[in-house]
């Protein structure tokens, strides 16, 4: 009994735990420089997505357009999240700013076999500067 008890436990907390996902959005080894050529492809995260889900993305974390503390701190506004919904037409791209503490829902397409995913990552104008900081972007299925 004792035993069944503790494979119960174990069952409960993997499976309790099994949808939530976290990724990492680096400051700089994530970053799109606007003054580079480097494709978006190359330098985001990109998470696979289930078709015909539900997901909630959440955000947390900081991140800064320099190695600068304090007062003089540069920070980022956030995460670009590029996600593809079952609205409009039942394919839309969409994209939108993220910030810390904020989180997004939406439901992935679902009527044709779509390779649907989503991509994160930040923007910066200057190549030069040094990107400090990471965000943890948490995807639960719902």
């Amino acid at each position: 009994m004792r035993r069944t008890s503790i494979l119960l436990a174990v069952f409960v907390a993997i499976a309790g735990t099994a949808f939530a996902e976290q990724y990492v959005v680096d400051a700089d080894k994530n970053c799109v420089f606007m003054t580079q050529s480097a494709r978006v492809l190359d330098r985001a995260v990109k998470v696979k997505l289930s078709m015909n889900t539900r997901y909630r993305v959440s955000l947390e974390g900081e991140a800064f357009f320099s190695n600068q503390t304090g007062a003089d701190a540069d920070p980022m506004p956030g995460v670009i999240i590029f996600y593809a919904t079952g609205e409009q037409d039942g394919f839309a791209s969409l994209y939108r700013v993220l910030k810390p503490g904020e989180s997004l829902r939406f439901t992935t397409p679902g009527e044709e076999d779509h390779n649907v995913f989503l991509m994160a990552f930040v923007m910066d104008y200057w190549d030069a500067s040094a990107n400090t900081g990471k965000y943890v972007l948490t995807v639960d299925k719902e």
